[in-house]
C-alpha cells in the first residue's frame, strides 16, 4: 500500500510539475512575443514620426507637407499640427475643433509625453518648433511608469526568483492535492486487495470517487453471493460423493466376501471358481476407484485431514518399492531405487500417508498401463531449494492428449485421463509443490513430484 501512495503521489507531482515547466515555457514565449512585437511597433513609430516631422518643409511664411506625408498621416494617424517656438499653430492637418491653436510652457509639458484633450499624442522636436502627431481617442494607452534603478539593475534576478517561487508553490500545492487525492483512493485500492482476498466490502459513496465505490459495493456484494453459491455447490459436492462412497461400500463388501468364498470353494468347478476371482478382482478395482473419488474430492476442496512432519523421502521410495514387491503384483515388472549421495539425509515437511500414496499411484500406472512387463525405476534427487522425486519406466508412454491434460493448470474440473495422476498432481499441490510429466526420448515415461525442503531434525538441511 505504501509503495502504491508514493508512486501516485510521486506520479501525480511529476505530472503537476511537467505541466508547470510547459506553462512557464508558454508564457515565456507569449512575453517574448509580446516584447518583440511591442518593440517593432514602437520603433516603427518613432520612425515614421521622425520621418513625417522631418518633410515638413519651411515656406517661409507658411508650411507644407508632401502628398505622400499626408496620406501617412490619414492612414496611420489622425490629425497632425505644428507648433512655433512661440507655441502658436502655424501648420495642422485634419485638426479636431476641440484641440487648442495656442500653448504655453506646461501645456506643452503636459501633452507632449501623455494626451492632449483626450487624443494621445507623439511628438517630433525640430529647430523651428515641434511637430505633434495626433491619434483617435482611445487607441493608445499612455501612462507613466517608474522604476527604482536598483531594481531595473536585479530585474533577472528577481524574475528568476519569481519563477522558482511559482514554480515551488506549483509543485507543493501538486503534492497536497496528490495526497488528498491518495487519501481518496486508499479506500478503494484496499478494498480492491479485499475482494482479491474473498472478503466482503462495503465503502462510502460520497466524495468524487462515489460512483466507483458504489460499482465496487455492487460488485463486493455479487462476489460474495456467488462465492456462498459456490462453496454450497462445493460442500454439497464433497458430501454426497462421501455419502455416495459410504453407501456403495456396504453392497460391495458383500459381493466381495461371497465371491471370495466362491473363488476358495473346492466343490465348484474351476471355471465358475474362475469368474469368482475375477468378480472379485473387478470388487476391488470399484472400491479402489471409490477410493480415489473421495480422495480427489477432499482434496480438490480442502477437505482432507494433513498431517505434516519431517519425513526421509529417501525412506519413503524405499517402503514404498518394498510393499510393490513383496505383494507379487504384476511378477514381470522389476522396480530399482536410486538416491544421490546428497539428497540421502535430506528431509521434507509431507504427509508421509499421502506422500506415499503419490508414489504408489505412479508406480501403479506404470504397471497397469504395460502389461507384458517394464523396468520401473524410483530415483530420488535435490538443489539448494527443492527436492525432486521421480518416478520413471520404458513402457509405452503417455499419449499425446493425456501428456497436455497432465502438464496444464489443475483447475477444478477432474480429468478424464484417470483419478490416480488427478491424485498425484493434488497431493503435490497441497505440499506446496508440482508434479511434471514427460515422455522419454527413447521409450516410456517420467513423473517428477518437486517439494521444498525443510529443516532435519538437527535444524540444519546437510549437503
Amino acid at each position: 500500500m505504501k509503495k502504491s501512495a508514493l508512486k501516485i503521489i510521486s506520479h501525480y507531482v511529476l505530472s503537476a510539475a511537467g505541466v508547470t515547466l510547459i506553462l512557464l515555457i508558454v508564457n515565456f514565449s507569449f512575453l517574448a512575443a509580446w516584447v518583440v512585437q511591442s518593440g517593432k511597433i514602437y520603433s516603427s513609430k518613432n520612425y515614421s514620426i521622425e520621418i513625417i516631422a522631418e518633410s515638413l518643409i519651411n515656406n517661409g511664411d507658411s508650411y507644407s507637407l508632401p502628398v505622400s506625408q499626408e496620406k501617412n498621416i490619414e492612414k496611420h494617424f489622425k490629425w497632425a499640427m505644428f507648433l512655433d517656438n512661440g507655441g502658436n499653430v502655424v501648420w495642422s492637418k485634419n485638426l479636431p475643433s476641440e484641440i487648442p491653436l495656442k500653448y504655453n510652457v506646461s501645456e506643452v509639458a503636459g501633452f507632449s509625453r501623455w494626451y492632449l484633450k483626450d487624443y494621445p499624442v507623439s511628438v517630433w522636436r525640430r529647430h523651428d518648433g515641434l511637430f505633434v502627431l495626433g491619434r483617435e481617442k482611445g487607441s493608445i494607452w499612455k501612462y507613466k511608469t517608474e522604476m527604482p534603478q536598483k531594481i531595473m539593475d536585479k530585474a533577472l534576478i528577481w524574475i528568476l526568483a519569481l519563477l522558482i517561487i511559482n514554480a515551488a508553490v506549483a509543485v507543493l500545492l501538486a503534492l497536497l492535492f496528490g495526497v488528498r487525492f491518495f487519501r481518496s483512493l486508499k479506500p478503494i485500492l484496499r478494498s480492491i486487495g479485499d475482494m482479491a482476498e474473498k472478503k466482503p466490502v462495503e465503502l462510502p459513496v460520497k466524495g468524487i470517487f462515489g460512483d466507483i465505490s458504489e460499482k465496487i459495493n455492487k460488485t463486493s456484494a455479487r462476489l460474495t453471493q456467488q462465492e456462498a453459491k459456490l462453496n454450497k455447490r462445493d460442500t454439497a459436492r464433497t458430501r454426497w460423493i462421501a455419502g455416495i462412497s459410504h453407501d456403495i461400500r456396504t453392497p460391495l463388501s458383500i459381493v466381495m466376501g461371497y465371491s471370495s468364498e466362491l473363488e476358495n470353494d473346492c466343490s465348484l468347478p474351476p471355471a465358475e471358481r474362475k469368474q469368482a476371482l475375477t468378480i472379485r478382482k473387478q470388487s476391488e478395482k470399484i472400491k479402489s476407484l471409490i477410493n480415489d473419488l473421495n480422495l480427489a474430492s477432499k482434496l480438490e476442496y480442502d477437505m482432507q485431514p494433513l498431517k505434516f512432519k519431517n519425513i526421509s523421502p529417501a525412506a519413503l521410495l524405499r517402503s514404498a518399492a518394498a510393499e510393490f514387491l513383496n505383494s507379487g503384483t504384476n511378477v514381470q515388472c522389476s522396480i530399482s531405487v536410486t538416491v544421490e549421495p546428497e539428497a540421502q539425509n535430506t528431509f521434507i515437511t509431507a504427509d508421509e500417508k499421502l506422500l506415499k500414496r503419490a508414489v504408489s499411484n505412479l508406480i501403479s500406472n506404470s504397471i497397469i498401463h504395460n502389461p507384458e512387463g517394464c523396468e520401473i525405476r524410483l530415483s530420488l534427487k535435490k538443489d539448494s531449494g527443492n527436492c525432486y522425486i521421480c518416478v520413471s519406466d520404458n513402457g509405452t508412454g503417455f499419449s499425446d492428449s493425456v501428456l497436455k491434460n497432465l502438464n496444464k493448470p489443475i483447475t477444478e474440473e477432474l480429468d478424464s485421463h484417470g483419478l490416480g495422476l488427478t491424485i498425484v498432481r493434488q497431493i503435490a499441490k497441497v505440499h506446496k509443490g508440482a508434479a511434471f510429466f514427460r515422455n522419454m526420448p527413447e521409450r516410456g515415461c517420467e513423473a517428477v513430484i518437486c517439494f521444498p525442503l525443510c529443516l532435519n531434525k538437527t535444524g540444519h538441511n546437510p549437503d
